[in-house]
């Protein structure tokens, strides 16, 4: 018999492990069947001696040990952890902090001298707990005893808390398959392990389907690997056995992140109730109104959590992007400037800089060259390739040598529904009157369930311009009908009565409206009336009565600029077209009709 199989033999003796020692060395001579017989039955004999006898200090014989206690066959019940009730194992495989804390209290009080596997299982306990569920440790009085020799479990948790997916303890158990994917609460950003343990974590659930831990871990990872959706069907069988934070916070991020606002919300307003001094929690509730619209709501949140940390340049830059979306640029760029110290490269801080450079500080040339720098350090990001289509789109130039239209196909070459890119390619197209290109484009968001209503405008007015006037009178009719309150339903309803000849329902229907119409609204059907006058007279009077109530109306004063211009009045052309490019500043057709009417005008 070889040395150091009859070393192994003897060890495993020692430790009473030899009634299964046979099943990992096969096809051994006879002497080497006969000593495992032997050892097997004077094992049986002195069981009550074992637990008298000083452990090994040989670590080479342990570790093989180890390895050997871990590598059980999956149809052992027990395993490592034989002779441990079959209560406690099961509630350690659930795995939630309430059934980890039961499990912790019973082997304790259980054990006054711990066996090793109790001690192991017990420094188990403790790590998953303080590792997972911090949240719902915190004040909490946990030790474990010393463990004796680091084996293929505890060496699991320590590689996951260094950042190590440790893949030597194999799949002999529950715990074997789960304790490495603790390493997904590391900050580490490496992903090559998520294949490995997506499977380790589904041949946990295997043993245990219903463990809010294995549950939990593979929703975890289900997140960062943008599968949100699965991630969310885990945290909901998940949530069912534990009221954890962690696993409820989760929910709501995934739920956001799937745009679900409502469900997220009713979560996060659960929690807050139980954690209302969570800097995380502040933040997600932040993102999630901001998400939905409530931008009161998303600053009040985002305010508080600045006042508990207001080195958090994280929300610093999310409070500045809630005054951009309110157009509070003044406090927005206050807010830029003070993340700018530290930083100026954020591909956040620099999108939002050029937001602010086009809309507040109307320069057009500045904004192109903040969008350009982003770009060239996110050259294949989704988010800053959008707001290049945008700029690009609006201002008629292009932006690293791309047209808004070439921006928005790099997007849909990586995201073909991507809906956003889409509508920004519509809005290029339709500006440069490639209006069979654009409705193409815009059938594909058309075609989808519950388009919005500024997709349906869009539409309608492709529509329009192409002709196809009983299409765009059902698209504005039926938005009317379903939305008769709503400004932008209101406004398409008149325009396509107008534009499709439906002159005299338009008319009254302008007149009806006129008495209790905001300015805007005022101002707008004025607009739309003077396309019924039947005279110049009466064009010029209903526009100019358009621009009084709203000096702002560019659609107004360029077709005043039209009018005065066919007369071939150009000064007076020019007044008006001046005022478009005044409101107007980044549209370089009216720039390059200007600079036509220059040369006319010497």
């Amino acid at each position: 018999m070889p040395k150091k199989l009859l070393c192994l033999v003897t060890a495993l003796f020692s430790l009473g492990q030899l009634n299964f020692a046979a099943d990992y060395y096969p096809g051994q001579d006879s002497e080497t069947a006969v000593l495992v017989a032997k050892a097997s039955k004077k094992d049986k004999k002195s069981k009550s001696k074992k637990a008298q006898e000083p452990p090994l200090e040989e670590d080479e014989i342990v570790g093989e040990v180890t390895a050997i206690n871990v590598e059980r066959s999956k149809n052992d019940s027990e395993g490592y952890f034989s002779g441990i009730s079959k209560a406690i194992l099961e509630q350690v495989q659930k795995g939630s902090p309430e059934s980890l804390l039961s499990a912790y209290e019973s082997v304790k009080k259980a054990s006054v001298d711990y066996q090793e596997n109790e001690r192991v299982l017990v420094f188990i306990i403790v790590e998953i707990l303080k590792i997972v569920w911090p949240s719902q440790t915190q004040g909490l009085n946990l030790d474990s005893p010393p463990v004796p020799a680091r084996n293929a479990y505890t060496g699991a948790i320590e590689s996951a808390k260094n950042g190590i997916y440790d893949t030597s303890t194999g799949n002999a158990d529950f715990l074997a398959n789960a304790l490495p994917s603790l390493v997904l609460k590391s900050p580490v950003t490496n992903r090559d392990y998520y294949p490995e343990a997506e499977a380790h974590l589904k041949a946990a659930l295997g043993f245990s389907p219903k463990s809010v831990l294995a549950n939990y871990l593979l929703a975890l990872l289900y997140s960062k690997s943008a599968r949100n959706a699965e991630a969310v069907d885990l945290l909901k069988i998940a949530a069912q056995e534990s009221k954890a934070f962690e696993i409820h916070y989760l929910l709501a991020t995934c739920l956001n992140a799937l745009g679900r606002y409502e469900e997220s919300k009713n979560v996060t307003d659960n929690l807050i109730v139980l954690y209302p001094s969570s800097i995380e929690l502040l933040k997600l509730l932040s993102r999630n109104a901001y998400s939905s619209g409530d931008y009161n709501t998303a600053e009040r949140y985002a305010l508080m959590a600045l006042q508990q940390n207001p080195a958090d340049l994280e929300m610093v830059l999310f409070r500045a992007k809630i005054f951009v979306a309110t157009g509070e640029y003044l406090k927005a760029t206050s807010l830029l400037d003070v993340y700018a110290k530290s930083s100026s490269n954020s591909k956040d801080y620099l999108l939002l800089r050029s937001r602010v450079q086009k809309e507040w500080n109307k320069n057009t040339t500045l904004a192109v060259s903040t969008i350009e720098k982003a770009l060239s350090l996110y050259p294949n990001d989704l988010e800053a390739l959008l707001a290049a289509a945008e700029l690009a789109g609006e201002s008629g130039i292009t932006i690293g040598k791309r047209t808004g239209a070439e921006l928005a196909n790099q997007v849909l070459a990586v995201e073909p529904d991507n809906q956003q890119a889409l509508s920004f390619l519509i809005q290029t197209l339709a500006q440069e009157g490639k209006w069979s290109e654009a409705y193409a484009s815009s059938k594909k968001i058309m075609a989808r369930p519950n388009p919005s209503i500024d997709a349906i405008c869009s539409h309608t007015r492709i529509c329009l311009a192409l002709g196809y006037y009983a299409e765009a009178w059902d698209k504005a009719a039926s938005l009317y009908n379903k939305s008769p309150n709503n400004e932008k339903a209101v406004q398409l309803y008149v325009e396509s009565m107008v534009r499709t000849g439906k002159s005299a329902q338009a008319s009254r229907y302008i007149n009806g409206a006129l008495g209790g119409a905001s300015s805007s609204m005022k101002s707008f059907l004025l607009y739309q009336r003077s396309f019924l006058a039947a005279d110049e007279a009466s064009q010029l009077s209903d526009l100019r009565s358009a621009v009084i109530a709203n000096p702002r109306n560019s659609d107004a004063l360029f077709r005043m600029y039209r009018i005065y211009f066919t007369k071939q009045d150009y000064r007076k052309a020019q007044y008006y077209l001046r005022q478009v490019i005044a409101l107007n500043p980044n549209k370089q057709q009216y720039l390059k009709l200007n600079s036509d009417l220059d040369k006319l005008i010497r």
